[in-house]
């Protein structure tokens, strides 16, 4: 081989390997998981295609659930929040509370996510007077407390304390409110289809007493006409209970509350009908608007209020409507002029 052809191949071979090193420094920096999170505008879920009620009526309109766009948190995605105005960087760790890590995290708001399910059900139903019975609530750990006195873990559900079963949330106040300070008491839980025996003691936590851990239901129900909610592996959360309440509870009636409009909103949902608050507002406003709906329901208080700045400094064209209960909203839809 000439030397002129051996330089020529050598050139190659470099060419060649700068450009495998460039391809591997992408991946990599596309792979490599940054402790913060980006969010961005969102969108809308019309409520009609995830829910479907045996013999439902049928909506004008539309009940729409909005959600927060998270970007994964790679070096692209923190320079397109750089330079975007649509989005924004946090910290892994403010959204993290303490004696907590990002599986627990996750696990947690997927626990809310199928809580809010069923707590729409169950309100939907009562609200438009149709039957539904709560027949079991499985009582599942969601977050240890740092201060604890326990080795209970996220995801236990708890049977029994001292041998007294745990069949409800109520039950669990009860039996709770008995138990004496550093009392230590046996607790029963299953978690991953095995038995395990808890310990746990009632200590002073922030000036309470407190056994120092929080827990989600698990209900099982029994409604007529039956209900099918198609889920999402890429939902989390509780914030769409609200929504998923309307929808449920505008199938089951004969008048069409939606009066023919596209209607979004956000807020979590207690059994009581209790709106609460919810991160994201402006992503999800934003959201809302550029998928052109009417009206906006936002959580009262804080949540309200920064909707309003937000509509106000783009010139928002959408009717934002402060929300403390589900009655509020009922009450505003059957109001609301066709």
């Amino acid at each position: 081989m000439s030397n002129k052809e051996y330089a020529k191949n050598s050139k190659k071979i470099d060419k060649d390997i700068i450009y495998v090193i460039i391809v591997i420094i992408f991946i990599i920096s596309f792979i490599i998981k940054l402790p913060i999170i980006v969010s961005s505008t969102g969108g809308l879920t019309n409520l009609d295609s995830k829910i479907k009620i045996k013999n439902e009526y049928k909506n004008k309109g539309s009940f729409n659930m909005t959600y927060v766009s998270e970007l994964y948190p790679n070096i692209y995605a923190w320079l397109y929040a750089k330079i975007s105005p649509y989005a924004d960087i946090e910290k892994l760790e403010d959204y993290l509370m303490e004696n907590d890590n990002e599986k627990d995290m996750d696990s947690r708001s997927k626990m809310d996510l199928e809580e809010s399910f069923d707590v729409a059900t169950i309100l939907g139903y009562q609200k438009s007077s149709s039957y539904v019975i709560i027949n079991k609530e499985e009582i599942i750990v969601s977050y240890i407390l740092k201060d604890a006195k326990t080795d209970l873990q996220v995801g236990d559900q708890i049977i029994s304390i001292n041998n007294e079963k745990v069949s409800s949330r109520e039950n669990l106040k009860n039996i709770i409110d008995k138990i004496e300070l550093n009392q230590k008491i046996e607790i029963e839980v299953i978690n991953n289809n095995k038995t395990y025996k808890r310990y746990a003691s009632k200590t002073i936590i922030e000036d309470l007493e407190l056994i120092g851990f929080s827990y989600n239901v698990d209900y099982d129900i029994t409604t007529k006409p039956e209900i099918t909610i198609k889920k999402d592996s890429r939902e989390s959360g509780p914030s769409g209970g609200l929504m998923l309440t309307l929808e449920i509870y505008n199938s089951l009636v004969k008048e069409d509350i939606t009066k023919g409009y596209k209607i979004a909103g956000t807020g979590t949902i207690n059994l009581d009908g209790v709106v609460g608050p919810i991160g994201g507002i402006k992503y999800k406003l934003r959201g809302a608007v550029k998928n052109k709906a009417k009206i906006f329901f936002a959580p009262a208080g804080e949540n309200y209020e920064e909707a309003i700045k937000e509509k106000e400094k783009n010139n928002y064209k959408i009717d934002i409507v402060s929300v403390e209960t589900i009655d509020d909203a009922l009450e505003y839809l059957k109001k609301l002029e066709k």
